[in-house]
């Protein structure tokens, strides 16, 4: 009997400091995306994709050519259209058209929240409209001949995917899990940890226990979050890289986002395992009475 009630102790406490750890992260991550900081990552994410970026550029520089044709400007016959096409290629790579792209995010993020929240949304792309007419123009205007023959150009609005319909099904699906977790993970982890005092036969050591095991996951977690490569990471989750998992993973664990929630589970592991460390010497010391 003391055996069973030792192992479902041991039990609550793993479950417990699971749900205490899977509370600090889910906040952390819900955080992220109510002040902009997990679109904002996103939109970064889907600008590094080398594939996107070409697509994007040759869309712009068709954009810049048709807006000459357009005023009866040929490029092509005044031997410089290759010059703008190079130009117009700069200014999308640049490092103005990804803040751009940013800014987009930022305006754009009231209308993200309200997405993930809508039960009756449709499942679509999440698109960033972008304005790049000032950062080609500024391209533009400084090649020699070129920016004398072009005047300056008005350009439609580029579209930005930044998340394809089907990883938006999947970022709703875990934000509304993580807002589960915010909510309730810390209660019902405290109510394991609960359950497992009143089945102990040995009360006395497990609160140190407890939060040994709270403060090891978390440390843990933290440190896996901001070391290890994120690839890494995802070719170890269920159905490698590919997977739903990896896909979860990706679009939660941020480059921007996952520096709070490492930062936020370090801590949290710090003070449980210093916890740990005081329940621990006050039992001894009360043991020897």
């Amino acid at each position: 009997m003391r055996a069973l009630r030792t192992l479902i102790s041991a039990l609550c406490i793993l479950a417990g400091a699971l749900l205490i750890v899977a509370w600090g992260v889910s906040t952390a991550a819900v955080r992220a995306v109510e002040d902009g900081t997990a679109l904002s990552g996103v939109a970064r994410t889907a600008f590094s994709v080398p594939a996107a970026v070409d697509a994007l550029s040759r869309q712009v520089q068709d954009d810049a050519v048709a807006n000459l044709d357009s005023r009866g400007i040929d490029m092509a016959a005044l031997g410089v259209e290759d010059d703008l096409r190079g130009a117009v290629d700069s200014a999308v790579r640049s490092p103005a058209f990804e803040d751009a792209i940013v800014d987009a995010a930022d305006a754009a993020q009231a209308d993200f929240s309200a997405a993930l929240m809508d039960p009756e949304r449709e499942a679509a792309p999440l698109t960033l409209s972008v304005d790049a007419s000032g950062i080609v123009n500024a391209r533009i205007a400084d090649l020699p001949g070129v920016g004398a023959a072009a005047p300056s150009l008005s350009l439609p609005p580029v579209q930005v995917e930044a998340l394809s319909a089907e990883s938006f099904e999947n970022v709703r699906t875990t934000y509304e899990w993580m807002e589960r977790a915010a909510d309730w993970a810390l209660w019902a982890g405290l109510a394991l940890l609960a359950l497992g005092i009143l089945v102990s036969h040995r009360r006395r050591w497990f609160v140190g226990k407890a939060l040994f095991a709270v403060g090891t996951i978390a440390v843990a977690f933290g440190l896996i979050v901001a070391f290890v490569d994120r690839d890494a990471i995802l070719a170890f989750l269920p159905g490698g890289v590919d997977g739903t998992a990896s896909s979860l993973w990706a679009q939660t664990f941020t480059d921007e986002a996952a520096p709070g929630i490492a930062r936020n589970a370090v801590v949290l592991g710090a003070v449980a395992l210093g916890g740990g460390v005081v329940a621990t010497l006050v039992g001894k010391a009360a043991s020897r009475r």
